[in-house]
């Protein structure tokens, strides 16, 4: 039956090619079903997916663009903050450097300074001395050593420089409006390096500029209980801060006998040595004095007296008296 079956000759060539065909290898074999899943695993891992919008995503901030604004935020933030530390650094930094600037001050004035303390407490010494010696006593002492003298201008001067008001204006003002110009002679008691005396000039044609110690050419050195100048030769005479001698009496009476019947007398002196202004007024009227003006200030007593009479001889000085300055010990 097999032979006698008719033949295809189509299908008896394919049947021939497949079996002609080698049989293919077993690894091949298996490995075929499983590389085709591999390539697509792999093409699926190099190309990204893309992301699919939904109709409901349209119009939307995505989460990423969302994530970016608040970085950017944050950035600013990070910006503002980094500003103020910068800021915060250079000015520590300037208080850094102002602070070596003070230590180097402090250390300058440290050196400084104890120069100034060694002076100062000569001042002070000195001070003393002329509120509790004669003048006779503080005259010898200054001719014996005038750089004391100098030691001592020196102290006043720095003291001075702290002054809301220099007396010695108050003082020139007066010369000016009550003497006359041109004419005038005026007699500076303890005049130190006769500031007022250059003041003056041009105004009174004159100034006898009286104290312990010369400290220039226009100074000249006296007891000024006892002054080399004639009765009644000035118009004018002035105490500015320098009523310190323990005989004050003596000074009064000097600078009665100098000046002429209406003669001005300035006195200027500090509040704290005058224990009541009324009484010391009282005290130096009592040298042939009258009062015409009285000013005080926290610090200074300002005092215009004119010469009303001239004191008789052998009459008894009023005991005029002070309060020293003194000082703590240190």
């Amino acid at each position: 039956q097999l032979f006698l079956q008719p033949v295809r000759p189509e299908l008896s060539v394919n049947r021939l090619r497949r079996l002609l065909q080698p049989a293919p290898a077993a690894a091949a074999t298996d490995a075929g079903p499983s590389s085709r899943f591999a390539k697509k695993r792999k093409a699926a891992n190099e190309t990204p997916a893309k992301p699919v919008e939904s109709e409901a995503s349209v119009g939307v901030e995505t989460p990423v663009k969302r994530q970016k604004r608040h970085r950017r935020k944050l950035s600013k933030k990070r910006l503002e903050a980094a500003a103020a530390a910068e800021e915060a650094r250079k000015l520590g930094s300037e208080k850094s450097d102002k602070n070596r600037r003070k230590k180097g001050a402090a250390a300058g004035a440290l050196i400084g300074g104890g120069e100034q303390g060694l002076l100062a407490s000569k001042f002070r010494y000195l001070n003393e001395q002329l509120y509790t010696l004669s003048s006779a006593d503080a005259f010898e002492m200054f001719k014996a050593d005038p750089e004391a003298f100098k030691v001592y201008h020196a102290g006043y001067s720095a003291q001075r420089q702290r002054w809301t008001e220099d007396p010695i204006d108050w003082v020139a003002k007066q010369c000016r409006l009550g003497l006359p110009a041109g004419s005038s002679v005026l007699v500076d008691f303890g005049c130190g390096d006769a500031r007022l005396a250059s003041r003056l000039e041009g105004h009174c044609a004159k100034v006898h500029s009286l104290d312990l110690v010369a400290l220039n050419n226009r100074v000249t050195a006296c007891d000024m209980a006892r002054c080399p100048l004639g009765n009644g030769i000035a118009h004018g005479a002035v105490f500015c801060l320098s009523l310190m001698n323990a005989n004050l009496s003596d000074f009064l009476a000097e600078a009665s006998r100098v000046l002429r019947l209406n003669g001005l007398l300035c006195i200027v002196e500090a509040r704290s040595r005058i224990e009541r202004t009324q009484r010391f007024v009282n005290l130096i009227e009592r040298f042939g004095f009258q009062c015409q003006r009285r000013r005080e200030d926290k610090y200074l007593v300002y005092l215009l007296f004119n010469k009303s009479r001239n004191r008789k001889a052998g009459e008894p000085l009023p005991e005029l008296r002070l309060k020293p300055c003194l000082y703590k010990k240190r």
